[in-house]
């Protein structure tokens, strides 16, 4: 009991705890949706720098969820991410930090979920200037635990097409 108090505080809170962003950030759109969790996706390193695979931090993971109903979708101007249309897969990264995320209450929330369960989420879309980087950035403000809706379509869970795999690198030739 004694901590799920301050880990429903994070969750309710994520103002509050949420990571800072270094420079300016501009919210171009914003998705509320009730999605299906249904696990999780390794994404190796595909061995593009000098620094891979033991100094890189390319590998991650995520979670994949599979949008049920959209319940709100805000694009303030004229520049943003798309509406979240039903069936329609959403990422997020449950290993590096998102900037503007409260990757602690986020990763938490992610770790007690298993595949089927129902969660409202929002996903904001941030274009963040930080003076000499310019770069989108895919917070998720908001996540709780939900009962799957009654009007909620049967959709197919996610899988990917094709297994991830480490891109494959020429070798020398044997003379």
């Amino acid at each position: 009991m004694n901590k799920f108090i301050p880990l429903m505080a994070a969750i309710l809170a994520p103002s509050l705890f949420a990571a800072p962003v270094k420079g300016k950030a501009d919210l171009l759109a914003s998705n509320t949706v009730i999605a299906r969790f249904d696990g999780f996706t390794e994404i190796p390193c595909r061995h593009m720098t000098a620094d891979c695979p033991d100094k890189c931090d390319h590998a991650t993971k995520v979670a994949n969820f599979t949008v049920l109903v959209n319940e709100d979708y805000k694009q303030p101007g004229k520049y943003g991410a798309d509406k979240a249309e039903v069936g329609s897969t959403m990422m997020v990264d449950v290993k590096k930090p998102t900037p503007g995320q409260d990757d602690a209450a986020i990763f938490a929330l992610v770790d007690q979920l298993t595949p089927g369960d129902t969660v409202r989420l929002t996903q904001d879309h941030l274009y963040i200037d930080e003076g000499c980087y310019i770069y989108p950035a895919y917070p998720v403000s908001k996540m709780e635990k939900v009962d799957k809706p009654a009007a909620a379509p049967e959709v197919p869970a996610f899988v990917p097409a094709t297994p991830i795999q480490p891109r494959m690198m020429p070798g020398r030739r044997a003379r």
